[in-house]
């Protein structure tokens, strides 16, 4: 990461919702190598400081820290800090500044988001002052949020609460240490599972099974397939397996050396001349027209 001046994002909007967990970023700014001295100072919200380049010092709290290449400390509200640069070889730093609001939890509420906002807000809450080493690549988030800004792309703002909320929870990882998360992730419902499973059975090579055999394969009744197939398809099954097939025959019309009959016969159809009829009704084309066109 190579900082070449200064930027100061200190009129960004950037409130990011994690649960009920709102994080109000007060500024991001990206420091370039430089003698300078930062005085003894205190924020009344959070700040994440990423040294990705040069070497300094830093007093917090009357505690003595030697700055570095992959250095990340926090500093909680009203930690006093200060910090000073090597005169050889003078440190560059990128940050941003943040505080919290513990919002009301509602019903409608993911379970698993009020759990990591739990955990998100403990943490932070009870973190006065965290120093060590950017062990989740912080840094090329924060590489990423540089580039976005300058590219200005369809999305960038997005990307941007993205990777600045991808800093925070890895901040809440350094100073939790290895702690496993004791919550797993939510698993499907047993109609979703069913509604990927009926998607992968209707686009198998061959679409030779039958309403009965699909049903039973799903463990559900003929009925309960019939809005299945409505809701995730929006046809019937007979309609969708005649998709299916029409699309088999398509493909094997351009891609092989296969006769109509021979064609007819892979893709299930009951003879050539009813392929050909319902190839046409479709496609408005013979299937010897399609396959020259």
């Amino acid at each position: 990461m190579d900082i070449q001046f200064r930027r100061d994002y200190d009129e960004l909007d950037l409130r990011i919702q994690m649960g009920h967990l709102q994080i109000n970023v007060w500024y991001i700014r990206f420091v370039p190598a430089s003698q300078r001295v930062n005085r003894n100072h205190a924020h009344g919200g959070y700040e994440l400081h990423f040294i990705p380049y040069g070497y300094g010092r830093l007093i917090a709290e009357g505690d003595h820290y030697t700055l570095k290449p992959n250095t990340f400390y926090l500093t909680g509200p009203m930690i006093y800090h200060e910090q000073t640069t090597s005169a050889d070889n003078p440190l560059a730093e990128c940050c941003i500044t943040f505080d919290i609001t513990v919002l009301k939890k509602r019903k409608q509420d993911n379970e698993y988001l009020r759990i990591e906002a739990d955990l998100m807000i403990e943490t932070l809450t009870s973190t006065r002052f965290w120093f060590g080493e950017d062990e989740y690549g912080s840094m090329e988030l924060f590489q990423k949020i540089m580039n976005e800004l300058d590219d200005r792309l369809i999305g960038y703002y997005h990307n941007i609460r993205s990777y600045v909320s991808q800093i925070i929870v890895n901040a809440v990882r350094s100073y939790r240490g290895q702690n496993k998360a004791d919550y797993t992730l939510p698993r499907k419902t047993l109609n979703e599972k069913r509604e990927h499973l009926l998607d992968a059975l209707m686009n198998a090579e061959t679409p030779d099974m039958s309403l009965e055999q699909m049903a039973s394969e799903l463990k559900v009744s003929k009925r309960h397939l019939h809005r299945l197939m409505k809701k995730q398809f929006q046809m019937t099954f007979k309609q969708k397996l005649s998709h299916e097939k029409l699309e088999i025959a398509k493909k094997l019309l351009t891609g092989t050396m296969l006769t109509i009959d021979e064609v007819a016969r892979s893709a299930e159809y009951s003879s050539g001349s009813y392929f050909c009829k319902k190839f046409k009704e479709h496609t408005g084309m013979s299937p010897t027209q399609y396959r020259k066109s």
